[in-house]
């Protein structure tokens, strides 16, 4: 009877793991992953430990004294191959390509023009700031609120307007010598100076390389992850009972807040809500008129979901009940944590970076 039993649990539990026939993608934390995505079929407590470490490795190229572009490269490699084996949705993986390119870009700039960096090669040495604000009247000033002024009355429009004036002043200013007097000049921070050196290049765009990098595994990671396996991974590990329960809670209740505003945009959008242009300001006021409904639904969810518990004698210093979404460890868990020993190694490690050893050979 007990071999019986035992075969039936076993049974269970693989019918229990294996997505519905026909099913191709499973929800994550936010969005959905193909359900044969070979990153998720790794343990979730080496996936996260392999992202960990990655990153880790990743902040180490990014030494200000001593940047390392060829590690990061390097490294790169992998985070670029773990966000291709993700399964994640080709559209959803544009959008967080898109996204990652102002940030990108951003970045670069910010370290290239606001942090100087001293080099052998200087390429442009010029000061964009003297250090005082200057109060003037000038005649491009007022050409600029004229020109406003009377495209506001012409077309009844102010962005547009600005912007015409904007550049109708600068190419006047650069063209002709209009006039300007200086009322005061008061003393403002410290002058600034644009200094690009083939150093400080060097750095923007190794943090630029391994800052990419450690967005697209950690994309990768909250789409491969969840809620339920994360349940599973903390029972494993013996986190407390009741740390689980209300991490369990969160998450699911995250899922449902999902799904409670596809619903409630879709009956928007039954009654017609986009059958008219509609401005940018507009727009966010349909967002906020979805909170009103999504707080009154979360509300009466919790007040459900208290109940149906109650209603089930649960309680939290209940003996746990057999779990089935506890992954065993394989043989690529085990490989992947020799990796993590290795990216540990090249984050901490008494290491020059494989910039330095390639020219030193």
């Amino acid at each position: 009877m007990s071999d019986l039993k035992s075969f039936s649990a076993t049974a269970e539990e693989a019918i229990y793991l294996q997505p519905p026939a026909g099913r191709r993608y499973v929800r994550s934390f936010l969005f959905s992953r193909r359900v044969d995505a070979p990153f998720a079929r790794v343990h979730l407590l080496v996936r996260a430990l392999l992202v960990i470490c990655l990153s880790a490795a990743q902040l180490r190229t990014m030494n200000t004294a001593h940047p390392d572009i060829v590690g990061a490269t390097v490294l790169l490699v992998p985070s670029i191959a773990i966000f291709l084996i993700s399964g994640m949705h080709g559209k959803v993986a544009r959008i967080y390509l898109l996204l990652m390119v102002p940030t990108i870009f951003s970045l670069f700039f910010s370290w290239t023009l606001l942090n100087p960096v001293a080099g052998n090669i200087t390429f442009v040495r010029q000061q964009v700031y003297p250090g005082f604000l200057t109060f003037s009247l000038a005649v491009w000033q007022l050409l600029w609120v004229g020109m406003v002024l009377l495209y506001y009355r012409w077309k009844r429009g102010i962005v547009n307007g600005i912007i015409l004036a904007s550049v109708a002043a600068i190419v006047l200013s650069y063209l002709l010598p209009l006039p300007a007097w200086t009322i005061a000049r008061v003393p403002f921070f410290h002058p600034l100076t644009l200094y690009i050196s083939e150093q400080g290049l060097l750095l923007a765009l190794t943090k630029v390389v391994s800052y990419s990098g450690m967005m697209l595994s950690t994309i990768a990671l909250v789409v491969t992850s969840r809620d339920i396996e994360l349940m599973g991974a903390m029972r494993q590990i013996h986190i407390p009972r009741p740390i689980i329960f209300f991490l369990s809670t969160v998450f699911r209740a995250l899922n449902l807040a999902l799904t409670d505003y596809e619903t409630i945009y879709q009956a928007q959008i039954a009654r017609a809500i986009n059958a008219r242009p509609r401005s940018f300001v507009r727009r966010l006021r349909d967002l906020a008129s979805i909170a009103v409904p999504m707080v009154a639904m979360m509300i009466r969810r919790s007040s459900e979901i208290g109940d149906a518990l109650m209603a089930r004698g649960y309680t939290l210093r209940q003996r746990d009940v057999d779990f089935y979404e506890t992954s065993p460890f394989r043989a690529i868990d085990w490989l992947l944590l020799l990796a993590c020993l290795v990216l540990l190694y090249l984050a901490i490690g008494p290491y020059p970076g494989l910039t330095a050893l390639i020219q030193r050979w």
